[in-house]
């Protein structure tokens, strides 16, 4: 489906991150139990996944290069252009790399692209992704796509009933997933099994290589916070349940 948008009548956004207060302390005891970090910013980050197998990934590897033990690595191939890479370390953060197979991007060394994402107790038979956009004028945009169907009697519920109902519930929240400039943002991706809150991917050649690790986790341990805190996981899994009761959506 295409992505919906709904205006937010932010006019000045203050696109600073947010104030590091107990909920980065928090992170900071977190981290010394994830291990003494090699890395400080995205961009270390990226440099650093060079030196990691692309076809079998140890966890030895991982660890020497981050600093962080993984739990566990998983590899995908969605097609025959592109690998996806998942490496899922303590606390629940995820770093997730897409290796684009493609010769020029190679020879430009911009065939990665990576996101950090934080796994989180939300998921949805639907599947969704809700992230805040900046647009031209300084005001702020709730975004949100969701899954591709083929049903186009499914597609017109969703659209008519779920996608509304989703706006509600992330729009008096959306504010402070804004990002660190007017490029980055931050978002919440929803599927069957999992569901994570994210960073904006990052690519070698992009602007947020200098962003720093911590001030990207950090953030995303506090807006996992407040979304319990504003119970949304609580209104999302009700909503899920009422979708659930329609025999067009119940097998999706």
């Amino acid at each position: 489906m295409d992505n919906f948008a709904e205006e937010l009548k932010v006019e000045s956004v203050n696109t600073q991150p947010l104030s590091r207060g107990a909920w980065r302390e928090s992170y900071l005891l977190n981290k010394l139990d994830l291990g003494v970090a090699l890395m400080e910013t995205l961009g270390d980050l990226i440099r650093g996944l060079r030196e990691i197998s692309r076809a079998e990934p140890e966890s030895d590897d991982v660890e020497r290069v981050f600093g962080w033990r993984p739990e566990s690595i998983r590899l995908l191939a969605p097609s025959e252009d592109e690998s996806i890479m998942h490496i899922v370390f303590e606390k629940g953060v995820v770093l997730e790399v897409r290796y684009f197979l493609n010769d020029s991007l190679i020879a430009l060394g911009d065939d990665m692209e990576m996101r950090l994402m934080l796994q989180v107790d939300i998921t949805s038979r639907v599947g969704y992704n809700v992230f805040y956009s900046k647009y031209i004028h300084g005001q702020g945009y709730i975004r949100v796509s969701l899954r591709d169907v083929e049903n186009k009697m499914v597609q017109k519920i969703l659209e008519d009933y779920y996608l509304p109902r989703l706006r509600s519930i992330f729009k008096p929240v959306i504010i402070e997933f804004r990002g660190f400039s007017d490029r980055d943002f931050f978002g919440v991706e929803a599927g069957r099994e999992h569901g994570y809150i994210y960073y904006s991917p990052v690519r070698p050649k992009s602007g947020e290589n200098e962003v720093k690790i911590i001030d990207v986790i950090s953030r995303l341990y506090h807006l996992d916070s407040l979304l319990r805190n504003r119970d949304i996981p609580h209104q999302l899994a009700e909503l899920e349940l009422q979708m659930s009761f329609l025999p067009s959506v119940m097998w999706m």
